[in-house]
């Protein structure tokens, strides 16, 4: 079900905060993730109402445009390929505090893709969300073959290699390279120091240190954006040379674990 509350922060928007939760208090398990996103790594999320300045609002609605011309066929391969409907899921479209341009959760009661627009404006993805789109349908597909909420697997987040690696490679079965994320000369780079990331990113594990300058979209890492998309891609491809897709998204957790740790040595 496409759930799409834009028109409604139209209706309320004047360009201030209190416009904005007028909006967001119409969603109430919405506003909850929004505020959760931010209390869960400590930080006070009315600290990040001053992004909504950020955007115009046609930028907004070019997102939105954009958007909407990309799901319908990106839902429609996604059942060809793995028969999962659109009565199995959620789409949401909202504006967030840059939560994510897209992220997949539990909302109403299914799994569910919910998309920042003000975060995919802040990126500039407009011509780039077909792999954004398919990425996160990417996640739905392993929550729906796995059977299990995907969040509950980041809490730890050595199994972001996983996740994330998973949904990086339906994005390359669907439309294969270059990634929406990467730049010029991003993937040969990441080939050329794969050692070098996996090397780090075994320190973070060990050392307990965040993941984030890996994945989060407003991070860099050896001067570089979204690496952990990369080394998670090669993971899932590691997997592959002994299980099907289907198997690797239901590998065990603790299967899963002791791999990554192989992978990364």
């Amino acid at each position: 079900m496409l759930i799409d509350t834009f028109s409604s922060f139209l209706r309320q928007w004047d360009g201030s905060v209190d416009s904005w939760l007028r909006y967001i208090k119409q969603y109430p398990e919405l506003f909850e993730k929004i505020r959760g996103d931010y209390e869960r790594y400590g930080m006070n999320w009315r600290e990040f109402t001053q992004v909504l300045s950020k955007r115009a609002v046609e930028e907004l609605i070019l997102a939105h445009e954009k958007l909407l011309e990309v799901l319908p066929r990106v839902e429609t391969k996604i059942e060809e390929l793995f028969g999962i409907k659109p009565k199995d899921y959620n789409v949401v479209i909202y504006i967030g505090l840059e939560n994510g341009a897209g992220w997949v959760t539990e909302f109403m009661g299914k799994p569910s893709i919910l998309f920042g627009l003000e975060a995919i404006s802040e990126l500039k993805w407009y011509n780039k969300l077909d792999g954004l789109a398919v990425h996160e349908f990417g996640h739905l597909v392993h929550w729906l073959l796995r059977g299990e909420n995907i969040e509950m697997l980041e809490d730890e987040q050595m199994f972001l290699l996983y996740t994330e690696g998973f949904a990086q490679r339906i994005e390359d079965i669907i439309l294969g390279r270059p990634w929406h994320l990467e730049e010029e000369g991003w993937f040969e780079w990441c080939e050329e120091n794969e050692g070098l990331l996996k090397a780090e990113f075994l320190r973070r594990i060990k050392e307990n240190e965040p993941l984030n300058p890996f994945f989060g979209s407003w991070y860099t890492l050896f001067g570089k954006q979204f690496l952990g998309y990369y080394l998670g891609y090669k993971f899932i491809r590691w997997l592959e040379r002994d299980h099907s897709l289907e198997k690797i998204a239901k590998l065990e957790r603790e299967e899963i674990k002791d791999k990554i740790l192989e992978f990364l040595l």
